[in-house]
């Protein structure tokens, strides 16, 4: 599985010939403004060999994600019928990347980004079949998927960078796009069926689905991506060097400061997630039709990027920011009241087109980053958002073992109503704002992400 459910892409397909370009993916991204003199087309784009795989990669390794998000949350639930422990399961796809990140997250430029990347995939496969055995005890189950999540950030943080070595100039940002736009897709239609696969084949099966798309990304990138020599020197003391280098880089800057700040507001928004299962209970909703909460957010973020990129220029996009990040939370207020199942959805949705702030912040985040420290302040940071997602899942879920979801998620709103309007006001005094050619000046690619 992976961490953090991403946020979108979108790019203006038909943007004039130059363009400002910034990347987002959920554990490292870069942002690029590149002047073009000729079209990018998507035929050059997989024209690219290497590119192929990887993308091929991405979509065997994100399908198999949200089948077992979904079989997880569900096998949980019903051998325990406790929000809590079903949160606790999700958060543990995240909590582990608050060590992972810091501490492997720079292992993408030590070693050959290839090799780590297959390296990752083979491990998480071994560990994945193991939590598909049908009398895994639960306490071992939470050790597994820890053990494999800790190995997400290093294995995203290669693929980011190897993303740039394998495409050049514009073909980068239209790969980088095309690479999250694909996996948003997935994201929408593996939550939108997946409740229904797992119905069917059973949340066992379905685990072992997801095992065994590790082993067929991990021999996708052996077969398709060619070997390259690792950038920087791996040893143990430059590694720690880079990890302090980094935290001394985000934290002596106001602007890096609250950028992160507001992308950390994910911890928030994410929680109503992780209570589908017993908020659909709670509501009465079918349980064939969880994926269509599941699947809310993650269309709202399409949503909200699209219009971002189509109806606002790059410094409205930049003032945007902060009223996007405060309003997020405000419609998971009314859950609750515990509306039915199209008003919940209609909410959530709402929720998902403020939550695509985040690719706004990333792009700021790495405009503000020297381009050589920006992998390991990517190493920090997105780690950092994964794990705050993980900790919030956690503190739903004692609260809704108390109270209920619904009302659980509705508190989850107002705190996030409540915290994001501050920080709005602080980004509006540390931003600078800057002009771009037009509508469609970002373009994200979250999703990462494996």
């Amino acid at each position: 599985m992976t961490g953090s459910p991403p946020l979108v892409s979108k790019i203006d397909w038909h943007a004039p010939k130059r363009r400002l370009v910034a990347r987002f993916d959920g554990a490292a991204g870069e942002g690029l403004t590149v002047p073009t003199d000729r079209p990018t087309t998507f035929a050059a784009l997989f024209c690219v060999g290497e590119y192929r795989a990887m993308w091929g990669a991405g979509l065997v390794s994100s399908t198999g994600d949200q089948l077992a998000r979904v079989a997880l949350a569900l096998l949980v639930f019903d051998h325990s019928g406790s929000p809590f422990l079903t949160t606790l399961t999700y958060a543990l796809t995240m909590l582990p990347a608050l060590v992972g990140g810091p501490l492997l997250g720079g292992l993408a430029d030590r070693y050959p980004r290839r090799d780590l990347i297959i390296t990752c995939n083979l491990i998480r496969a071994v560990l994945g079949a193991a939590m598909a055995l049908p009398s895994i005890p639960f306490a071992a189950l939470c050790v597994l998927v820890f053990g494999m999540q800790l190995l997400d950030p290093p294995e995203r943080s290669a693929r980011a960078a190897l993303l740039r070595d394998v495409l050049p100039g514009d073909l980068y940002a239209l790969g980088a796009a095309t690479t999250g736009l694909t996996y948003q897709v997935t994201l929408l239609t593996g939550f939108g069926i997946g409740a229904v696969i797992v119905t069917v084949i059973g949340p066992h099966l379905a685990l072992a689905v997801n095992a065994a798309t590790f082993a067929c990304c991990a021999v996708i990138m052996w077969a398709g991506v060619r070997r390259r020599p690792a950038v920087a020197d791996g040893a143990p003391a430059r590694l720690r060097a880079g990890v302090a280098e980094g935290f001394r880089l985000i934290v002596g800057s106001p602007r890096l400061r609250t950028i992160l700040a507001l992308a950390l507001l994910a911890g928030f928004f994410v929680i109503p997630e992780g209570l589908a299962v017993p908020y659909a209970a709670q509501i009465h909703m079918p349980r064939r039709l969880i994926g269509v909460l599941l699947g809310a957010i993650p269309a709202g973020n399409v949503i909200g990027m699209f219009l971002i990129g189509r109806m606002l220029r790059r410094d409205a996009q930049v003032r945007s920011l902060g009223p996007l990040a405060a309003f997020a939370g405000l419609p998971l207020t009314a859950c609750a009241l515990q509306p039915g199942m199209t008003v919940s959805a209609a909410l959530w949705t709402l929720t998902g087109v403020g939550a695509a702030y985040q690719v706004i912040a990333q792009a700021e985040f790495v405009r503000a980053v020297p381009e050589h420290q920006r992998g390991q302040a990517f190493g920090l940071a997105a780690p950092a958002i994964t794990a705050i997602q993980g900790i919030g899942l956690l503190l739903g879920g004692v609260l809704a073992d108390h109270i209920g979801a619904a009302t659980t998620i509705g508190i989850t709103g107002a705190a996030g109503l409540v915290t994001g309007t501050p920080l709005a006001m602080a980004w509006r005094r540390v931003r600078t704002t800057t002009t771009a050619s037009g509508p469609g000046a970002i373009v994200a690619a979250v999703g990462p992400d494996r």
